[in-house]
């Protein structure tokens, strides 16, 4: 059984890789877009990329250069506990 990392008692969340979430990104260009958001952990944002084709693909572009930062917000909230 695999130990998780406590903070003041509550579970700490593992990060989110930006790099994997890019991949993805890039992805959605190909098979399935919003597979980015749900791996981070916004999932009607995700959802409305699946229904939507990523905003027909425009914004997955936005995405490309967004996601990243977006990424490093949810590893923050995790670090602190917040989510």
């Amino acid at each position: 059984m695999s130990q998780q990392p406590y903070r003041g008692g509550t579970p700490v969340l593992p990060l989110k890789d930006p790099g994997l979430a890019l991949v993805l990104t890039i992805l959605g260009f190909f098979f399935i877009a919003g597979l980015q958001y749900f791996y981070i952990g916004k999932i009607f944002k995700g959802i409305l990329f699946l229904v939507t084709l990523g905003f027909l693909y425009i914004g997955t572009i936005v995405s490309l250069f967004t996601i990243s930062g977006e990424t490093r917000q949810v590893n923050a909230r995790r670090a602190a506990g917040l989510v």
